[in-house]
């Protein structure tokens, strides 16, 4: 996650000025590469912790690079009032790969074994290469900071985002659902180790229920159109529970009671996400799109990563229940504290 942290503003800028679908085109290429790689040196016997961690690395900056182009393409695909249910649709893909992946992987790694597994997934790219080359983007205009240095550009997107009157609201918001909800499942493993007492059976269980929520609410923004404002409302609605829902799962220690909490947080939590990335996605021209959604994605990635490690040092010192606890009493009470500036700043006739 490291590179997406770090590098997505300057990849921001790439998406502004490059050919999104040459691009793409590139970077799933070269993820096609490095997964063969990685199944080779797997295969010979060549692969190491620490190469390991080269791939890792690797393979992040690769993410890091596509993460913007991807957001870029959604205001260059369809017609604005299109975009709710584009993202909607593309959280139901992610979140549908994340259940039906992980299963065929371990039947695979069962099977034949961690090198046959790898190259599988290296070569379930192929298929998003020849889909890709057949789509047409819509072109945007060209800007004046397309010649000028990164940073000049990236400045210029920065104080763009900065007079966006959503754009303060939907960062908060960002940061408080990754912190939290998401920061819940990068953490998931040692909540069904240390609360549930439990083992992988049970880990993928409430794996599978976070996916089945978060499809559900793909499905939701996918299917209803709502206005900007009604949209906020549900963000903040949806952050609340998914912070309550993270506080009861700190005392749970029924199975059953914490995949269906599992399954709710996954619908707030995608809840959460999608419509921030919509309602930004609709407040911004293209010129600046890519640079904004860098930004985007940097809170976007860091903030599970660094709730999840703070959580995990609380854990140390007071136990894993109650820093859960405290962290999702931290949620609530800061949405709370952010809603009446997100409402003001949104107008409700505005339609998405």
């Amino acid at each position: 996650m490291a590179p997406a942290m770090i590098l997505s503003p300057v990849f921001g800028v790439m998406a502004d000025r490059m050919r999104l679908k040459r691009g793409v085109l590139l970077i799933v290429t070269l993820q096609v590469l490095m997964g063969a790689s990685l199944a080779l040196a797997s295969f010979t016997g060549w692969l190491t912790i620490e190469r390991l961690a080269v791939f890792s690395l690797l393979y992040g900056t690769l993410s890091a690079a596509y993460h913007p182009i991807r957001l870029t393409i959604v205001g260059r695909l369809v017609r604005r009032e299109m975009i709710p249910a584009t993202v909607g649709l593309n959280a139901i893909a992610f979140n549908t790969a994340r259940i039906i992946g992980p299963a065929l992987a371990g039947l695979l790694l069962a099977a034949y074994g961690t090198a046959t597994a790898l190259l599988c997934g290296s070569l379930l790219y192929l298929p998003h290469l020849l889909l890709f080359s057949g789509v047409t983007l819509r072109s945007r205009t060209k800007s004046a900071s397309d010649s000028k240095p990164w940073y000049f550009a990236f400045g210029e997107g920065l104080a763009y985002a900065i007079q966006l009157p959503i754009m303060a609201p939907v960062v908060l918001f960002t940061l408080i659902n990754g912190g939290v909800g998401r920061s819940l499942f990068e953490i998931l493993p040692a909540v069904v180790g240390d609360l549930l007492l439990s083992g992988a059976e049970t880990l993928a269980t409430l794996t599978a229920a976070a996916g089945a929520g978060a499809i559900l609410a793909g499905l939701t923004i996918a299917r209803f159109k709502m206005t900007t404002r009604n949209q906020l409302t549900g963000l903040i609605a949806a952050l609340v529970v998914c912070c309550i829902t993270t506080l009861v799962i700190s005392f749970t220690t029924a199975k059953n009671a914490a995949a269906l909490l599992c399954a709710v947080a996954g619908f707030s939590t995608t809840f959460v996400g999608v419509s921030s990335q919509s309602l930004l996605q609709l407040a911004l021209a293209d010129e600046y799109r890519g640079r904004v959604m860098s930004l985007w994605t940097t809170v976007s990635f860091g903030a599970p990563a660094i709730g999840a490690l703070l959580i995990g040092l609380f854990a140390e010192t007071y136990g894993l229940g109650e820093s859960l606890a405290y962290a999702a009493t931290a949620g609530v009470v800061l949405s709370l504290i952010i809603t009446p500036l997100a409402l003001s700043r949104v107008k409700s006739d505005s339609r998405v």
